[in-house]
């Protein structure tokens, strides 16, 4: 296929087309090596490069192009050289016995440019003369952020089945010496969030792999690779199973990395799409470990994060609670209690509980399956509920488990109106008390079912926000329902279903979503581009006061996770200072107990309203990450348009000093800073040089004890 230049205008922004090399699909290593844990246009004149809101679209025979040299200053030169040259795009594949690499003896059918927010988007549909479906690759670039993004779907637009597709992965080879992988572990599984470094130089091979179908627990799809004078963050958007292997080649300097879906080795039927993982990336030079981790932030506030009504979305503060043993009375009153004293929330959360089992009666969780409001708790339906987070401006947040059914299969049958017996997969965890039959939302008209109840549901009670839990791994059901030729299409089809049910409850509703799954078992990119993951860990529900785990977490998942929740559980002012988050549950322990002190959890509610437009900053950790119980913890965020900022300072209880030197960071070397804090422990004028080198010096009376330093330029 003839070579040829994507070329794309906006503001500032350039087109974009490159090439990126690939290696040959290799069979996967089967046993995962883990690493160390701790740690044809014309050129375009001044008039084409102005910002249009126009889709620009190409003829759908391939133009004649005069190559085009992107402005090395605004170029993101390994998306513009992938591009370019499609023969050698980094998708390989089986057909029957043939294999592909790239998109060479393709044709190009039609091309679409469209300007999104902050980047272009290409979709090109192409073709090969011996394979009867249609190739969609779907590639966005965000020049600003030195990002872009890819995806590829297989449509089979005939008549008859294709012969069986496999080894469908990306292969891309990134070339530099000195190659190391650094990320984090993901939740659960022992390892909650540990960070670790794989030197490749040494150890050739690193292998991560989830098999569960919940891709972000144990493992974390995303990493920070180095080579040479920079790197590359690299995400893998895959809500199911999945895999990434890394492998280095010395004698040529490049790495090596395929990913994909777990398994695949199926035929698509007519009319059916098979789909590959988004692919996520961040480019990076000559920066350091704070830049590097602040460049992959900026991508993620700016183009994973979905805009609401336009807007990055709010931070928040309120409170939450169970539906399970809840009625519209109490909840009412405990929220009136919070109004009285002075305390509205910004969000109210009602977390598992308020649905009805099989025979409309009441049941506690994990009884999921009706998604039928219990009205003898709630009479009318929430409504009141929801309107009374309308008239106090606070978002009504709502849990759902759309995908587990827990109750008795044929007495679900019998009261689920329109419900097909064929949409429920096999059993998974059976014996637990999890025991669940998977629902396939990979049938469309199963889909349409679950999102019609789910809709009942938000119109009754007025919900803002949409809470998506999920309790079992997956794999197992998805598996046991693929035919022998038809390996890993239950999952993929599953997949697209998850991603569609959540595009329509946006499209109508363009609702707040929060990904949950025991946790954050759910948080791949392709989930974060339409939801935040709040709930991060499951820990804490048995471990409230692990202030120990909550400190070593919240440091790190700040550098890959910019929103996210905390939540107090018991009240003291260290508690609720550890708990500052761009959403936080501040909450007293008992709101109808006549003795509770709702003066402390006032004094954090303006607390936070002080420091809240700072969590979409710069991020920096100011103490090194140590799984060490005797430790200080301290972090940092600063927005270098408004020059100020604060950093959360921990002492530890189990901390062996009450005095410690803080160093910040990011501050203008030259300008003079006023640093102070909540309690009057801290007063300090200074030059940022100073600040940054020399640092501050806090002590605290007692331990465990946390301190915001409030940062700004001195008068």
């Amino acid at each position: 296929m003839r070579k040829y230049l994507l070329l794309i205008l906006t503001a500032g922004l350039l087109l974009l087309c490159m090439t990126v090399g690939l290696a040959s699909c290799t069979d996967t290593d089967p046993t995962p090596e883990t690493s160390d844990t701790p740690t044809d246009a014309p050129k375009p004149t001044p008039e084409d490069t102005a910002m249009t809101d126009e889709i620009i679209t190409s003829a759908e025979t391939e133009p004649e192009i005069e190559l085009f040299q992107p402005d090395p200053e605004r170029a993101v030169p390994r998306y513009d050289t992938l591009m370019s040259n499609l023969d050698t795009f980094p998708l390989c594949f089986k057909y029957g016995k043939t294999e592909y690499n790239g998109f060479e003896g393709f044709a190009l059918e039609s091309e679409n440019y469209e300007n999104v927010d902050r980047g272009v988007k290409s979709t090109l549909v192409l073709r090969h003369p011996e394979i009867p479906a249609a190739f969609k690759l779907v590639a966005t670039v965000y020049p600003q952020e030195s990002a872009y993004e890819y995806v590829v779907y297989i449509t089979n637009d005939g008549q008859a089945n294709t012969e069986i597709i496999s080894d469908l992965c990306f292969s891309i080879q990134f070339e530099g010496e000195n190659p190391v992988i650094s990320g984090i572990k993901g939740d659960a599984g022992g390892v909650n969030y540990t960070p670790y470094e794989h030197d490749l130089s040494s150890r050739s091979r690193y292998n991560d792999r989830s098999t569960s179908g919940r891709p972000s627990h144990a493992v974390f799809p995303y990493y920070n690779l180095s080579y040479g004078n920079g790197g590359t963050f690299i995400a893998i958007g895959w809500p199911g199973t999945w895999y990434a292997n890394y492998s280095y080649k010395k004698s040529a300097k490049v790495t090596t990395l395929e990913a994909g879906q777990g398994n695949i080795a199926t035929y698509i039927a007519p009319g059916e799409t098979l789909r590959t993982p988004l692919m996520g990336f961040v480019e990076y030079e000559g920066v350091d470990a704070d830049e590097q981790a602040n460049m992959w932030r900026r991508y993620y506030i700016n183009d994973v994060m979905r805009k609401i009504d336009g807007e990055l979305t709010p931070t928040y503060v309120g409170v939450a609670n169970m539906s399970q043993g809840m009625t519209t009375k109490k909840e009412l009153l405990m929220l009136n209690a919070y109004k009285a004293h002075g305390i509205v929330p910004d969000v109210i959360w009602m977390d598992a509980g308020w649905y009805t089992g099989s025979a409309g009666e009441s049941v506690a969780w994990p009884q999921t399956g009706s998604m039928d409001i219990d009205y003898t708790r709630f009479p009318d339906g929430m409504a009141s509920i929801g309107e009374f987070a309308e008239k106090n401006d606070a978002m009504f947040l709502l849990w759902f488990e759309p995908e587990n059914m827990r109750l008795d299969t044929e007495a679900f049958l019998a009261g689920q109106e329109g419900f097909k017996e064929e949409w429920l997969l096999s059993t998974v965890a059976e014996g637990s008390w999890l025991q669940s039959r998977i629902i396939n939302l990979g049938n469309p008209e199963c889909r349409e079912w679950v999102f019609a109840k789910i809709c009942r549901v938000i119109d009754a009670a007025g919900v803002t926000g949409y809470r998506q839990d999920f309790n079992n791994d997956p794999a197992p059901a998805w598996q046991a329902n693929d035919a022998a030729d038809r390996k890993g299409m239950t999952e993929n089809q599953y997949v697209q279903g998850y991603l569609a049910l959540w595009d329509a409850i946006i499209e109508k509703y363009g609702i707040f979503i929060d990904s949950c799954a025991s946790g954050g078992g759910r948080n791949d990119l392709e989930s974060m581009k339409r939801g935040v993951p709040l709930h991060y860990t499951d820990w804490f529900d048995g471990n409230h006061e692990d202030y120990d785990m909550k400190g070593k977490n919240t440091q790190v998942l700040f550098k890959w996770f910019p929103y996210f929740k905390n939540e107090v559980y018991q009240n003291s002012l260290y508690k609720l200072r550890m708990n500052y988050a761009p959403f936080s549950l501040l909450k007293v322990e008992s709101a109808l107990d006549k003795d509770t002190d709702w003066g402390l959890l006032k004094q954090a509610y303006d607390e936070y309203d002080l420091i809240r437009k700072y969590f979409y900053g710069n991020y920096y950790t100011l103490t090194e990450w140590t799984a060490n119980a005797d430790r200080w913890d301290g972090r940092m965020f600063f927005d270098p348009e408004l020059d100020e900022g604060f950093a959360s300072i921990a002492c530890q209880e189990t901390s062996s000093k009450l005095t410690n030197t803080i160093c910040l960071k990011g501050l203008d070397p030259e300008k003079q800073y006023h640093i102070t804090d909540f309690d009057g422990l801290v007063d300090v004028t200074a030059k940022g040089a100073d600040l940054m080198e020399h640092g501050i010096t806090v002590t605290v009376p007692e331990q465990p004890y946390a301190v915001i330093l409030l940062i700004k330029p001195a008068e």
